[in-house]
Order: structure tokens, then C-alpha cells, then sequence
């Protein structure tokens, strides 16, 4: 049998050794938030205030429906929970009431110049009193929850960013129907990227969460992202299993849908 040199033997250990080591996986670059934003309350759109590729920062309005009716309903329902005459008269009436009943209870006990059921009556009314007190107390404790269920209603009419980002798709214009649920506003964070790879299970047992991988754009340095997600289980079908890695792109030079190069390198 011929032997081979053992600076070759080296040679193809080492390059065996580098393969497994280090693997190029291509994969596509996806933005962490990419959000089909939809109104919470139907309408007629009073105003759009953005257009594809507008900046926008979080709570910046997006959309606004038209709020008449909502608007009057919210008004009409803060002057009834802030009318309190009603009330002011009663507890009013109580305190001539209370006095009342205190000098009568003062003349029994002493002279029995007022008979007890006079006295009863008196302590009945308060009673009386105290629970029509009672019961516009809870009356306008409902009133001020209609009020702000309906304030809630008023802010439901504009859409607002939840996140800093830009908008790529405005679906529909002023004077359209805007029906609830229905995706409007696209918007997306492209601030924190990932590339979702499939790999062989040889492979992802070789990776630990947090570890840093070099990643190759085109037409930009190489960016190094970390191992967010590694699946708990592979895929029946193919017996890949799906890892995650995230790249920071605070200036959004790396524009998601690219297709990258990374290098699998082992712990």
C-alpha cells in the first residue's frame, strides 16, 4: 500500500478541518417589524398624512376618520356626567335634614316635646336621602365611563404609528371607505434586521445563542450579526433546522429582501 507524505495528510486535515469549521449559507435579509396597520373603528377617511416612504416617528398620526358624530357624542356625554346639580340639591337637603333630626332628637330626649314617630319620620327621610345620595353617586360613576369610553372612541378615529419606521404601502385615500381591520398602512422598522437560514442539524449543533457571525452583502463591508433563534426542534421533511441571526442597522444602509452570505463558524 503507498503511503501518503505527512505534509500532505496535514494539508488535507487542515482544509477538512476549515470546511467544517466555517460554512457559507445563503439566506434573505427580513426587517424584525413589518407591519399591515388597519383602523379600529370604520369610517370615512378625513385625512391621509403620510405617503410610501415617508419617515415617521412612533405615535406620528398616519390616518384620521372622519369623528362628527363621535365628537358630539363625547361632548353631549361630558356635560351629563359633569352635571352634578341634582346632586348638590340633595346633599344640600340633607344637611338641613341632619340638623333637623339632631334638634329633635335633642327636644325627645329632653322634653318629649316632639313625639317618636315625628323623630322616626325624620330619621326615615334621611335614609331616604342617603340612598338617592348613593344612587347618583353610582349613576355618575357610569357616566364618567361612557364619557371616556367614548373619548376612547374619538382617538380610535386616527391611526397612529406604534413604531419609528417607514411607510411603504398607503392602501387607501380621503373620501374611502375605511372598513375595521382592514390593512391600510404598510409599515416597516428597518432598524434591527435578521436572516432566517435552514441547516443541517450537523451544523446548528455547533452554534450557541449570542455567538457573532460575519455576514457578506453585497457592495457593503461585511456586518456582524448574532445568533438570536436556533429551533428547538428540525423539520420533519427535510431535517433542517431554522436559525435566526440579527443584524443592527441603526442607519439603514442594509436594505431588507437582499439576498447575504453567512459564515456558520463553530464554537
Amino acid at each position: 500500500m503507498k503511503k501518503i507524505p505527512y505534509s500532505m495528510a496535514v494539508l488535507v486535515l487542515g482544509s477538512l478541518a476549515s470546511f467544517a469549521s466555517a460554512q457559507p449559507v445563503v439566506g434573505v435579509l427580513y426587517p424584525e417589524m413589518n407591519l399591515k396597520l388597519a383602523m379600529a373603528d370604520n369610517g370615512v377617511i378625513r385625512q391621509v398624512h403620510v405617503k410610501s416612504g415617508s419617515l415617521v416617528k412612533a405615535m406620528d398620526p398616519l390616518v384620521t376618520l372622519d369623528s362628527t358624530m363621535q365628537t358630539l357624542e363625547m361632548t353631549r356625554n361630558k356635560l351629563i356626567w359633569l352635571d352634578t346639580k341634582e346632586q348638590q340639591s340633595l346633599v344640600a337637603r340633607r344637611v338641613i335634614l341632619a340638623k333637623k333630626y339632631a334638634v329633635a332628637q335633642a327636644l325627645y330626649q329632653e322634653s318629649r316635646s316632639i313625639s317618636l314617630d315625628e323623630l322616626d319620620g325624620l330619621q326615615l327621610q334621611l335614609i331616604d336621602l342617603d340612598g338617592q345620595i348613593a344612587q347618583l353617586t353610582e349613576r355618575e360613576e357610569r357616566e364618567q365611563l361612557e364619557y371616556e369610553i367614548s373619548a376612547q372612541r374619538v382617538k380610535d378615529r386616527v391611526l397612529r404609528a406604534p413604531v419609528a419606521g417607514i411607510v411603504t404601502q398607503v392602501v387607501q385615500h380621503q373620501g374611502e371607505w375605511a372598513p375595521v381591520g382592514e390593512p391600510i398602512i404598510g409599515l416597516v422598522d428597518v432598524t434591527e434586521l435578521f436572516v432566517k437560514l435552514n441547516i443541517r442539524d450537523v451544523l446548528a449543533r455547533n452554534l450557541t445563542l449570542g455567538a457573532e457571525l460575519p455576514v457578506t452583502i453585497e457592495n457593503l463591508p461585511i456586518q456582524q450579526g448574532f445568533i438570536d433563534y436556533i429551533a428547538p426542534i428540525a423539520d420533519a421533511a427535510s431535517g433542517l433546522v431554522e436559525i435566526k441571526i440579527k443584524l443592527n442597522n441603526p442607519d439603514g444602509v442594509m436594505r431588507p429582501g437582499v439576498r447575504v452570505s453567512v459564515e456558520l463558524v463553530g464554537r
